[in-house]
């Protein structure tokens, strides 16, 4: 029996961040203790601030613990940090985050060049992923266009395809649907939506209350503290 799966994909215990400058000191998160389930589809909403960061390993907790797929986070080192997050993690981002001087294509396969050891792809089979998921996602045609050359709904319908390529165990989106039209955002709603249920775990920081009709929980943040 694989008790591995068996518990929680993220366990935050206790977690605290704290900024601190010459005048103020700041508690961006306050004792936050929560799971998410493997395969669940979880919604946080409240102010933008580092949770996503912290969930994402591009921050350190000031204090408590984070342990994502049974891997305690809080003494990893830079290279080990950077590993886990490839292997891990997908990103999707409210401003989509596409590097300008890669196509779309490139774009999308950038996560699997940097997989090592016995998961390193090659360039052929990178590319036929990437194509296979722009098919996918509706913009096939895009994909030797420049990121600057679409639209906002088509960026980020890339940025989903982006962050599903190395089949994350769980993908972090903030606000995804922010800047885009209601078409747009519905279609990206539906590509997460369609994720999810082949079994990718979805943790989505939004204000958008559309998101709470499809979510399996919501959480809410209030001045750094679980308040629902």
């Amino acid at each position: 029996m694989n008790t591995e799966n068996q518990r929680p994909l993220v366990e935050l215990r206790n977690l605290n961040k704290v900024f601190v400058t010459e005048k103020v000191e700041t508690h961006a998160l306050s004792e936050i203790s929560f799971a998410i389930e493997r395969g669940e589809y979880l919604l946080v909403q409240g102010p933008s601030g580092c949770g996503k960061s912290i969930l994402g390993l591009l921050e350190q907790p000031t204090s408590g613990q984070y342990l994502l797929a049974g891997t305690d986070t809080r003494d990893l080192g830079l290279t080990r940090r950077a590993r886990l997050r490839n292997e891990e993690l997908g990103f999707v981002f409210q401003s989509f985050n596409l590097i300008g001087d890669l196509t779309i294509l490139e774009n999308v396969e950038l996560p699997l060049r940097y997989r090592k050891g016995a998961g390193k792809i090659k360039a052929a089979e990178r590319a036929e992923k990437a194509m296979e998921l722009l098919e996918i996602v509706g913009i096939a045609h895009r994909a030797e266009h420049y990121p600057a050359q679409l639209s906002g709904g088509q960026q980020q319908r890339a940025a989903v395809a982006r962050a599903l390529i190395a089949e994350p165990s769980l993908i972090l989106a903030d606000e995804p649907t922010g800047n885009l039209d209601s078409d747009s955002e519905d279609a990206v709603m539906a590509l997460l939506a369609d994720s999810h249920a082949k079994g990718t775990t979805l943790c989505v920081v939004s204000h958008n209350p559309k998101y709470a009709d499809v979510a399996n929980r919501t959480l809410e943040l209030s001045e750094g503290r679980l308040t629902g």
